[in-house]
């Protein structure tokens, strides 16, 4: 256990590394299209692109995405990325056919005929930026920007994906390098999301972005970050896909990983996202799940499962979401349940991720097509859903309300600040994972008492607000409340004491290979030093941390990998003395 953890931090340390080095590299950041910056700050006039427009209907929308998104569509992107062999970030930006420049041609022609084909909606082009990166100096993404409806709303939404690829050696520019898991498959996703949602509009503006340099450090996504901060520009959710069509695991898939080598699985999908208690990261998360669970589900033949997972990504890996979030922005990770490697690329190493393996599919009996697809294009498809629906409502929905708890030890009131009609919100109640527990909505109310608490139990309380359509904003940053305890019949009042500082109850069981263990303290009890050990059921030591008990609800990330089994106890010990333990049970 301890060997693991000291990898996975050397990991994280060289992701955290990579990432701050490369943010001070870029430099000369440039945006092609003439009206695309006025446009992300908010500062342009919607009647100069839809003279007779507004906003399409909830309706429309859901049913556009339905109809409309195509399983043929997604594996054509796929075949045509085939063709450019490799996509290295650092590879050919002058031939036609092949290389990074082709290919980012043939992204940004997608975008255009997109365009073409919904009156023109769409501001295509490159953002630019100048860093070294494998010997080459200067670089772009590539985008399309929805303008949005409101003038009133500044902020926007980013769906993207990164475009390069790569093989077993970071900067080989001359390998076969399809990547077709990795990342044609988000590739495609975005492109299908550009190609349907630019059929509608949207109240908020909504960008489409193919990003470079992730393979070497998450380049094109962190010059694209910083670059919002630099300008102030108010991006409110970022949506990246990464690894989101495979379905087959591989030998050495990262944790958390799957079953074993060749399950297949494509009916769950994963969302990584930073945080646990109070993060507007995991709220995110949870709200793209409601939103998919409540518009695209029920019209759906076969079900996916949405799965909030506890860390920000694999252990040990990263994603262009990271940088996003570094520079304070909302951002989540879209992946497939089955992953096929851990791109470690070392001796004996036989997994398709990050090598020439990364194709589309097997032809067995070599007539020229693929008897077997690596990448599942109806279970992309499933994932297009999900993300187009969170997409949309993000881009649709009202602002997000203020609100606070009244705890008078009946019942529990959610009391909604400066309501705006109509009154109608929705409220969502979480306990211990990272899914909701409850949600209430209410129409044309300001507040709502609520007596379906459990006594002696933690709540995190958040709100959305719901407009005329029945669209929602996203969720406010979660509130805490504890409900007091009430001693037992016949239990003396003056042997009753409240505890000062708890471990909050630990549920359901891990389900991946982090677990989020989180300690309450009163007022009085701040920025104490405590520990957290935890054992196993001989008593012998299996990881011990050090924190300082300096917020209400203090977190500790605790990394125990798919290998632990059985029953584990953690114990919080504050001035030496033990004042709480939990039972942990890993399957």
């Amino acid at each position: 256990m301890k060997i693991k953890l000291r990898v996975i931090y050397f990991h994280l340390f060289l992701i955290l590394f990579l990432v701050q080095t490369e943010i001070i590299a870029q430099s000369n950041f440039v945006l092609t299209h003439p009206k695309a910056e006025q446009v992300l700050k908010g500062n342009f006039n919607p009647k100069d692109f839809y003279p007779a427009s507004s906003a399409s209907t909830k309706n429309a929308v859901v049913s556009n995405l339905f109809t409309q998104l195509n399983a043929d569509s997604l594996g054509s992107y796929l075949h045509e990325l085939e063709n450019f062999e490799n996509r290295n970030t650092a590879s050919d930006t002058v031939s036609f056919s092949n290389g990074i420049g082709a290919a980012r041609r043939w992204g940004n022609s997608k975008f255009e005929g997109f365009n073409t084909a919904n009156d023109n909606k769409l501001l295509v082009g490159y953002f630019q930026f100048d860093q070294t990166i494998c010997n080459k100096n200067q670089h772009r993404n590539v985008m399309a920007i929805l303008p949005g409806t409101d003038s009133s709303l500044k902020d926007f939404i980013l769906i993207e994906a990164h475009l390069d690829s790569r093989c077993e050696s970071v900067c080989d520019t001359l390998c076969l390098a399809q990547g077709m898991e990795d990342n044609g498959s988000g590739v495609a996703l975005v492109l299908e999301l550009a190609r349907v949602m630019s059929k509608n509009l949207y109240p908020r503006t909504l960008v489409f972005m193919l990003t470079i340099g992730e393979e070497q450090g998450l380049d094109g996504a962190n010059a694209f970050a910083v670059y919002c901060k630099n300008n102030g520009l108010n991006l409110r959710a970022v949506l990246n896909n990464d690894v989101i069509g495979g379905v087959i695991c591989g030998k050495t898939a990262s944790d958390p990983g799957c079953p074993g080598e060749n399950e297949v699985d494509s009916m769950n999908v994963r969302i990584f996202s930073a945080g646990a208690n109070y993060s507007a990261h995991k709220g995110f998360a949870r709200f793209c799940k409601l939103e998919f669970e409540e518009e695209m589900l029920p019209m759906m033949s076969i079900k996916t499962k949405v799965n909030i997972m506890n860390a920000e990504d694999r252990v040990g890996r990263g994603g262009d979401h990271i940088p996003f979030r570094q520079q304070g922005y909302t951002a989540i990770r879209f992946t497939s349940a089955n992953e096929h490697g851990d791109a470690s690329n070392g001796a004996g190493y036989t997994d398709r991720q990050h090598t020439t393996r990364d194709v589309l599919g097997k032809d067995f009996n070599q007539d020229g097509k693929y008897d077997s697809l690596y990448v599942n294009t109806n279970y992309l498809l499933r994932n297009c859903y999900l993300n187009g629906i969170s997409a949309a409502t993000a881009a649709m929905g009202p602002a997000i309300p203020e609100f606070d708890l009244v705890n008078d030890g009946n019942g529990l009131s959610v009391i909604i600040k400066n309501p705006i009609s109509p009154n109608n919100y929705r409220i969502g109640f979480r306990s211990r994972s990272n899914d909701f527990d409850t949600i209430f909505t209410l129409i044309g109310a300001t507040d709502l008492k609520t007596y379906h608490v459990k006594k002696d139990s933690f709540y995190f309380v958040s709100v959305a607000r719901q407009n005329e359509e029945g669209v929602e904003s996203l969720f406010a940053i979660e509130k805490y409340v504890k409900v007091l305890g009430v001693p037992a019949t016949g239990l003396n009042n003056n042997s009753y004491k409240e505890k000062t500082v708890q471990l909050l109850p630990v549920n359901p069981n891990p389900i991946d290979e982090t677990l989020s263990l989180s300690i309450w303290t009163s007022l009085s009890q701040k920025k104490q030093v405590a520990q957290l050990l935890i054992t196993d059921m001989q008593g012998n030591k299996v990881h011990e941390t050090e924190l300082v008990l300096d917020k209400e609800i203090n977190e500790v990330l605790f990394i125990h990998g798919f290998q632990a089994k059985g029953i584990y106890h953690c114990t919080l010990i504050v001035n030496n003395q033990i004042v709480d333990t939990q039972k942990l049970l890993f399957k």
